[in-house]
């Protein structure tokens, strides 16, 4: 790693670095996770025969064929299942840690330190890689309606060589659907729902498919409107002011596509897509000091806070594609755009207000803004082949980012008036990425593959950092200053994987493959490195997948190690800088079993258990100089990885009578105990991590559908009111915790029609 730093001072802002594990997701916390439970291979309500295709290598391939660990849910399963927010989509995927809007929020296979680092995942909309690749761009995860989606793909373990930095633990793909230049049709969506002891939803959605010129031109234009039920009581602290149901939020947005294909072996597509986001009020609840997770009030789903913490995102994401098919050879071009904001206001009253009010008489509230804004512009380029000897694909990557972190702090009296502004803050920053990648697959024998790839990039990061301070914040947060930093690297991932297709329908492979995490720089106060270093896992994995039985039997089983090296951690210096620096090692080792069986007509069963254990295999590194550390010993689990997980879920369709079919789907998923963060070595004394419970929660629906197109479901979520913590915050122990819960008993109804 080459660095180069320059700056009128060499002292940055204390708040904004030691807020940052606070601050990177504002409402949206940081990664505080959940281990979702995984899914069976295919979808429950698909038949004997279907066959599903995913692109998770770049390259079309039936699911079964794919020799590497991947879950697909499509948009069909979504709808049909009522899967129609985030919290939904990932609780069916194997591995998956979740516990917010933000990306870095986001972790498989257990491979997170918690807190406001780099993501360890990569998340594409078609093959265009969305957001950014460090912090200092952190963005939402786009939580798409299945309105606009074709399905979602997700695969586990590192994918460093085709996709690239921050892949670390795998990747999300959400794939869109094309136009048809065939057929024209449309689909319509009305729901509405209510929560216990909350209020009501209702959604709107719809999709058009023209074709304009027959097998020459069409257009598909989609877009949904969803208000979700909330269901936390908020009493403002400063006012007595009642707001029941304060955690409402609305969501908006639309996709538009068209497709060129000027000639036969040419397909151009085109593709904006925009979408909106509206919370009021962040629904957080708190919990007592204690490792009980029992709330503070009488009431678990009620708060005392301050009114107004409204947080704003959006995101818009632009591709051109274009697929050129010259017989032997085939070019495929992805241009991408993409812009996302979030603006997010946070009560920092409890950590700042007693410091801050000796002195500004008559505060009462303190609170902070923390935009992001990230715009990201990509271009890939390949070319790929098959003969009967080998498959292969070559490759060429650009992509810059540019990204703004702004933060200012308004200090508030007890009528809602601005006191003052004593802190503004700036971070933008431009990430840049060059890379050629490679991959070759030779057919050894019938059925016998062996595939090795490998990818060379080279990256650069310039970060700007400014900060305003006035009056006493001067002496509390640092003074005004402005520092400049510099840093590049180039690392090489590889992968080696031979697979056997025993049968057409039956394979097994084996997979070794790295990932790494760009690395980055830090203020050059005393005591704090310059600089941080990428972190990297090598991943071991062997796995068995197929369809038996004439299609009555999908299975899909992995086991698999990742061993980390240079973990980036985020410690805190003798002068409240919180930076990264790398340091420790550890270990994640499971099984991941799903499968689904369909013993009689119209039905089907689908079951999975997952075993994960990711321990540290080396402590995390002491504090130096005065400052702190987070507490890790040999052997300890890494945060909110949960060693068990299980899930079993009943399918049935069935003829009611003329033109008319019925459905009815239970499903139970039970996510068993997780540690939380990591506590630094100041809040660790006397203290005990905290231990997430395990919980379970059932989920039903029926329906009715008409052969005509038209259909009525009916659902319910949670049906047994479970109150199950999704994740808990209390890292440095200063303040207490607080967290969220799983939504309360959900019901409601949804009419579609398709035409």
């Amino acid at each position: 790693m080459q660095t180069n730093t320059t700056g009128a001072f060499r002292r940055r802002s204390a708040l904004a670095l030691t807020l940052a594990p606070i601050l990177s997701g504002g409402l949206a916390l940081g990664a505080h996770a959940q281990t979702a439970t995984p899914v069976a291979p295919q979808a429950s309500t698909e038949e004997p025969g279907d066959t599903i295709i995913v692109t998770a290598l770049k390259t079309s391939q039936r699911l079964i064929d794919v020799p590497a660990p991947v879950t697909a849910l499509s948009a069909n399963t979504l709808t049909e299942q009522n899967l129609t927010n985030i919290r939904d989509y990932f609780n069916r995927i194997p591995g998956l840690q979740y516990s917010g809007q933000a990306v870095h929020s986001l972790s498989l296979r257990g491979i997170t330190t918690g807190g406001a680092t780099n993501p360890t995942l990569a998340v594409l909309v078609d093959d265009v890689p969305f957001g950014s690749a460090t912090a200092n761009g952190d963005t939402d995860i786009p939580d798409f309606d299945p309105a606009i989606l074709s399905r979602i793909e997700v695969l586990r373990g590192p994918q460093g060589t085709l996709y690239g930095a921050a892949s670390l633990g795998g990747i999300i793909k959400y794939v869109t659907q094309d136009p048809s230049t065939t057929q024209f049709t449309g689909r319509v969506e009305a729901g509405v729902s209510t929560v216990a002891h909350g209020g009501q939803g209702n959604s709107l959605r719809g999709s058009l498919n023209v074709p304009l010129i027959k097998d020459r031109v069409a257009l598909a234009v989609s877009g949904f409107y969803r208000r979700d039920p909330a269901w936390v009581d908020n009493t403002d602290s400063n006012t007595g002011q009642f707001l029941a149901n304060a955690n409402h939020q609305r969501q908006w947005g639309g996709r538009a596509a068209l497709l060129l294909r000027p000639v036969d072996n040419l397909t151009i597509t085109l593709s904006a897509i925009r979408q909106r986001l509206r919370t009021e009020n962040s629904g957080l609840v708190d919990f007592k000091s204690d490792t009980n997770f029992n709330s503070v009030n009488a009431d678990p789903y009620s708060v005392t806070r301050v009114l107004g913490q409204p947080s704003r995102s959006q995101f818009d994401v632009y591709s051109a594609r274009a697929v050129l098919d010259l017989g032997k050879v085939q070019v495929t071009s992805v241009t991408g755009w993409n812009v996302n904001e979030s603006v997010p206001y946070q009560d920092l009253t409890s950590i700042f207000g007693g410091l801050l009010g000796r002195y500004y008489p008559g505060l009462s509230s303190v609170f902070l803004t923390n935009s992001h804004r990230a715009t990201r512009f990509s271009q890939e380029l390949r070319l790929s082949g098959s003969s009967t000897a080998l498959d292969w694909m070559l490759g060429g990557f650009y992509s810059v980012e540019h990204a703004n972190i702004s933060q200012t702090m308004l200090l508030m009296n007890a009528s809602g008036s601005l006191i003052d502004t004593p802190y503004v803050g700036a971070g933008p920053s431009t990430y840049r990425e060059l890379a050629a990648f490679g991959t070759v697959t030779g057919h050894l024998a019938p059925g016998l593959d062996l595939q090795v790839g490998g990818r060379y990039a080279h990256n650069k990061q310039d970060n700007l950092s400014t900060v305003a301070t006035t009056g006493v914040a001067q002496y509390i947060f640092g003074f005004s200053s402005s520092e400049e930093h510099r840093t590049s690297e180039s690392p090489f991932t590889w992968l080696v994987s031979p697979s056997w297709h025993i049968t057409r329908d039956v394979m097994v492979y084996a997979r070794v493959a790295n990932g790494y995490r760009p690395g980055g720089t830090n203020t050059l106060a005393d005591g704090v490195p310059g600089t941080y270093r990428s972190d990297r896992v090598v991943n071991y994995e062997a796995g068995a997948k197929g369809s038996v039985l004439e299609g009555k039997l999908d299975f899909d089983l992995s086991v698999f190690q990742i061993d980390w090296s240079r973990i980036q951690l985020q410690n805190t210096s003798a002068n409240e800088l919180t930076f990264t620096t790398n340091g420790a090692k550890a270990r994640s080792r499971g099984v991941e079993l799903a499968g689904t069986v369909r013993p009689w007509t119209g039905g089907a069963i689908s079951g999975n258990a997952t075993f994960t254990d990711a321990v540290l295999t080396q402590a995390l590194p002491a504090a130096t100089d005065g400052g702190s550390a987070l507490v890790g010993a040999k052997g300890d689990r890494l945060p909110n990885s949960a060693r068990f997980t299980a899930n079993i879920g009943l399918d049935q369709k069935v003829r009611l009578g003329e033109g008319v079919s019925g459905s009815l789907g239970v499903n139970y998923a039970w996510t068993g105990k997780r540690p939380g963060d990591f506590l630094n070595n100041l809040a660790a004394a006397g203290r005990e991590r905290q231990m997430l419970p395990s919980y379970g929660q059932l989920d039903v629906r029926a329906g009715v559908t008409l052969d005509a197109g038209w259909s009525v479901n009916i659902f319910a979520r949670n049906l047994t009111d479970e109150r199950a913590v999704l994740y808990a915050i209390n890292r440095n122990g200063t303040t207490a915790p607080y967290g969220r819960y799983i939504p309360p008993r959900t019901v409601g109804v949804q009419f579609a029609g398709s035409f």
